[in-house]
């Protein structure tokens, strides 16, 4: 973190609608998204300004474990560092708290999330078939990088 920037947790209720945005970036289905926002610990960067400049949504699991359910940095601080830090800051937190294993899962054609992910220490866990679905608020013939968005890849970390 630098001096000019501010990690905050911002709690459950209306002032997290202010941070759909950033979220829509982790998860562009509006479904889903309002399924899960209001849950867990929103952890959110601010930049000298006090605007935010990322975001990790943490929900807690059984057994110890957590999962980082939407994870972003504003398009124009991509690429600087941004995701990095905010990322070993919320794992810091919740090694902290005693969480022992984090999950996060990402589109298999997500291929800039799977390498961020594994420079963050997380190793390919599982792939969950057929996720991004219409019946998951997702829309057909989503592709990125040329590939078509069809599975949930899973990774995790041993924090303990």
């Amino acid at each position: 973190m630098t001096p000019a920037e501010l990690l905050d947790r911002i709690p459950a209720g209306p002032q997290r609608e202010d941070l759909l945005t950033l979220l829509l970036l982790a998860d562009e289905s509006e479904t889903q998204v309002h399924s899960y926002y209001q849950r867990g610990d929103l952890f959110v960067l601010r930049g000298r300004d006090g605007d935010p400049v990322g975001m990790i949504l943490a929900i807690d699991r059984p057994g110890g474990e957590a999962e980082l359910k939407a994870v972003a940095v504003a398009p124009e601080r991509q690429g600087r560092g941004v995701g990095r830090r905010l990322i070993a800051m919320v794992l810091t937190e919740l090694r902290g708290r005693g969480v022992r294993r984090v999950i996060v899962g990402t589109g298999n054609c997500s291929i800039g999330q799977l390498a961020f992910y594994q420079k963050a220490g997380f190793r390919f866990w599982r792939i969950e078939r057929g996720f991004f679905s219409p019946a998951r608020g997702y829309r057909e013939g989503i592709e990125e990088n040329g590939i078509p968005l069809r599975d949930m890849v899973w990774l995790d970390q041993e924090l303990a």
